[in-house]
This record gives structure tokens, sequence and C-alpha cells, in this order.
């Protein structure tokens, strides 16, 4: 592409660093200054969500060549893939058009990852579980397990340190609350989490199962 300011390598040094700043917030020394910080971080974080979506939705349903080329642009894919727009209900739903006309698209084979024992869980505690590439939430209640992708709606903001209430896993970045039984956002049906299918065995051994 003309025009570019960085390379591929650069570009993905300039995210990593910025997860780090990001991740480095907890660790501010005074509580305003942390608040404000969060708060500022939320509106950019909106600010870009809303756009991208709209730009994404465009793209999937009027220039669908281009959404071929998007995803050979290590860049533009990256960008897209932090808010988990490949993922979207417009996503799926170009998807499913496909799968329904014959189209067989690109998918890993199905697998069943290994996370750990119910004897190491603590009910209605949210636990942080990342192994190559898959950054997943896990949540143990009296009644079931839980698994969702690590991140808060379309956003890269995690969710360590959510709380559960009741039915819910409430967002320590934006305050919504996700219901445990789907991911579904209270009030707004158009976002949700992605929920892995997760097992346990009689001995207690966690699995959640990946490309299903």
């Amino acid at each position: 592409m003309e025009g570019i300011f960085l390379t591929d390598t650069e570009y993905e040094s300039l995210v990593s660093e910025t997860e780090q700043l990001i991740a480095g917030v907890e660790d501010l020394p005074y509580p305003k200054v942390k608040n404000d910080f969060q708060d500022l971080l939320k509106n950019f974080d909106m600010m870009h969500r809303e756009a991208l979506t709209r730009l994404f939705k465009e793209i999937v349903i009027n220039h669908p060549d281009l959404q071929a080329k998007m995803r050979h642009d290590k860049t533009v894919n990256l960008l897209f893939s932090l808010y988990d727009l490949f993922h979207t209900d417009i996503q799926n739903g170009i998807l499913a058009q496909e799968i329904l006309a014959g189209v067989n698209p690109e998918a890993g084979y199905p697998l069943w990852l290994p996370v750990g024992n119910m004897t190491d869980l603590k009910e209605n505690t949210a636990y942080k579980y990342a192994q190559d590439g898959e950054n997943i939430l896990i949540v143990k209640t009296a009644e079931a397990l839980h698994a969702f992708k690590n991140a808060c709606g379309n956003t890269t903001l995690p969710l360590d340190g959510a709380k559960v209430n009741h039915e819910y896993l409430i967002c320590p970045w934006h305050g919504c609350n996700y219901r445990l039984s789907d991911g579904l956002m209270e009030g707004n049906p158009l976002l949700k989490l992605k929920k892995y299918p997760v097992t346990a065995s009689a001995e207690g051994t966690i699995k959640i199962g990946l490309n299903m």
C-alpha cells in the first residue's frame, strides 16, 4: 500500500506497547487520575468502535471484494480483529448465507483445551486464562461453568476483575451487565460476549471448546 507510515512489525510493536500502557493504568498512584484516564479510554473506545462498526458494515454488505483484501492486510486485519468485528452479527449473517450456499468458510479444527480444575475456582469469581493466542474468561457459579472471550463487547478492554452479581457479569470498565447464560449485554441485545462451550470431567478437569 502507498502512503504507509509504519511497517507491519512497527505496527505490531505499537499495539503491544499500547496494551502494556493500558494494563498499567491500575498502577497509577492517584485514584482521580486513574479514574479520569479510564474514562478517557472508554470515550476513545466508544468513538472508535462506533466509527469502525459503521465502516465495517458498509464494507461487508456493499463491498465484499474489499473485505477479502482487508483480511490479507496485516494491520487492517489486526485493527478490525481488536474490535472483534469479524465476529459481529453482521459478519455472522454473511457467513451463514455462505454456508447455506455451500461455501466452506475458513475455520480451524475443533479442539477441547484443558484450562484447569474445578477445585481451584471460587464461585462467582472471574478467572483469566490465556494461552496460544486465546484469551478467555472463566466463571464458576453454583449452577454452571461459563467461558467467554476476555474482552468487553467489540473492544480490547479485558474483563479481568469483572464482578459476578446473580446471573450477570459486570464489566469493570463500563459497568455494563452481560448475562452469564448467553453473553448478551443487558439493555443492548446487539452486543454480546463470545461464549465458548465448556465442560468439566468427573475429576474436575475443565475443558473449553475452540473452533466450534
